[in-house]
């Protein structure tokens, strides 16, 4: 065998442990960029979870306040809460009811948006390959290369003769 083939050889196992080594790297940086992505994902679900209890404390504050509000402005006039002043304190209800439900479903589709992007990255994720498949399938490239080059060569001799 000659100095140029072995160079040969020599320069296909490089290439090919070179190949490994790079879609190695790039698929542990993928993996820590996905890591990275649904953490951000999980702080911003933790935060909308917080921003809807402050929003329901918010909306019982305002609905007691109202309701302190319309009582004092009964008792002032002298008019009792029965009858039309629970029809009053029952509206006054519905409509907090009806902006917590507004607030729910804005802060759940934010939610649903974030969990679907992560399931969405996921998905996109290209499908992990066996490292060692991979140095199998260039082993045998590396294999069948060296036994073409023997033949070559005597090709090569026997044309030259």
């Amino acid at each position: 065998m000659s100095g140029m083939e072995i160079a040969l050889i020599a320069s296909t196992a490089l290439g090919a442990m070179s190949s490994i080594s790079q879609a190695s790297q790039q698929r542990k940086a993928q993996s820590q960029a996905q890591a990275l992505q649904a953490q951000q994902a999980q702080v911003q679900m933790a935060d909308l979870e917080q921003q809807r209890a402050k929003a329901d404390r918010d909306r019982r504050d305002r609905l007691t306040r109202a309701t302190a509000t319309q009582r004092a402005a009964f008792a002032g006039a002298g008019v009792s809460s029965d009858g039309s002043g629970d029809a009053v304190f029952e509206n006054l209800l519905s409509q907090s009811m009806r902006e917590k439900q507004e607030i729910d479903e804005k802060i759940d589709r934010s939610i649903r948006s974030l969990q679907d992007s992560m399931q969405l990255n996921l998905l996109q994720q290209s499908p992990r390959s066996d490292p060692f498949g991979t140095a199998a399938t260039l082993i045998k490239a590396g294999t069948d290369i060296y036994r073409a080059i023997p033949k070559t060569a005597k090709t090569q001799v026997s044309e030259a003769s």
